[in-house]
């Protein structure tokens, strides 16, 4: 008898095992054969991660949802309330189709991928959609990790970093001027997304106090002009880099200033002054804290005090450029294979 109630004891304590092991975590799902898992198509990842995807046609449902149900919408912070606003722009509206410049996808690992699948455009360059990590199976695709992602999608670039025991998603990507008289020039930004619970979040930065210090979209690279109320016209460079390390993020700013005469465009701009600064970022508590605003915010707002007048920024090409080869393979990071 004691042998028996031994054995099932055990039996109970095998079946109490199977039953709360923790399953891998596999927010959408889908099948595909070898050949498929091999070599997919854009339309297969427009398949798996936009609901109700029409892949005869090659069009998403108005407003388009992603493949867990979820809206794809995007809500920078505005000017009143937060210390910097999100980048301006307008959306455009939405293409008729997708194609394959709607499509970023960048290896990772071995049978991994990060793939954002781009829905909507807007004016200032950025595009958004959904994004997603998705792993090869043996019998398909599965989504293990996904969000709502807004960036620039020209030449970008999507990776993951660990910062204090978080998964960050960072995506870079570039804006490029539009004006023909002019040589093009391309400037470069970046959008941190915190991973937490499988999902992408968008978040602004926060300082201690919990006040809006602006969007997680930090500038490499920016240019800005003011008139000033002598007439003269004072311009803005700003150079930055962004690290990241297992404690945390750092930004570092570098803003160069000039001045230059309208009435004397054949004289050189004049070195008006040079400022560095840096700040940290960390993420806990749920939280994107920011030890400080951005240098750029600080002498921007001295300027607008000051009585000076901004003009209006550069246009940016709203669309990846047509020279791009319909036949192209999707987007990767450099070096890297889909």
């Amino acid at each position: 008898m004691m042998k028996r109630l031994v054995m099932l004891a055990g039996v109970a304590l095998a079946l109490t095992g199977c039953a709360t092991a923790k399953p891998a975590t596999r927010l959408c799902q889908r099948d595909a054969d070898f050949n498929v898992r091999s070599a997919p198509a854009p339309d297969v990842w427009f398949a798996l991660l936009l609901h109700g995807y029409d892949a005869e046609r090659n069009v998403v449902p108005r407003p388009a949802v992603d493949c867990s149900g979820a809206p794809v919408v995007w809500q920078d912070p505005v000017q009143d309330e937060c210390r910097e606003a999100g980048p301006p722009s307008e959306p455009l509206p939405p293409a008729e189709k997708l194609t394959e410049e709607d499509l970023v996808m960048v290896t990772t690992q071995a049978r991994e991928r990060l793939v954002w699948v781009i829905t909507r455009r807007y004016t200032n360059g950025e595009g958004v959609g959904p994004v997603a990590r998705v792993v090869t199976t043996e019998t398909g695709f599965s989504v293990e990790a996904l969000g709502t992602l807004r960036a620039l999608p020209l030449r970008a670039d999507l990776r993951m970093e660990r910062v204090a025991g978080t998964e960050v998603l960072v995506a870079e990507g570039d804006a490029c001027t539009t004006d023909a008289s002019e040589e093009q020039v391309c400037r470069r930004a970046m959008r941190i997304m915190p991973m937490r619970s499988h999902r992408f979040f968008g978040e602004a930065v926060s300082s201690k106090d919990k006040a809006c210090l602006g969007a997680a979209w930090f500038p490499l690279s920016r240019a800005m002009s003011f008139t000033l109320p002598s007439g003269l016209r004072r311009t803005f460079e700003l150079a930055s880099t962004v690290s990241f390390k297992s404690d945390g993020i750092t930004v570092q700013e570098q803003v160069q200033v000039t001045d230059s005469d309208p009435k004397q465009p054949a004289v050189a701009p004049r070195l008006y002054r040079r400022a560095q600064d840096h700040r940290e970022l960390t993420v806990q508590d749920n939280v994107l804290q920011g030890s400080a605003p951005s240098l750029w915010v600080r002498m921007i707002e001295q300027q607008l005090l000051a009585g000076a007048k901004p003009l209006p920024e550069q246009e940016v090409l709203p669309r990846t450029p047509p020279s791009v080869s319909k036949e192209a393979a999707p987007k990767t990071a450099s070096g890297t294979k889909p």
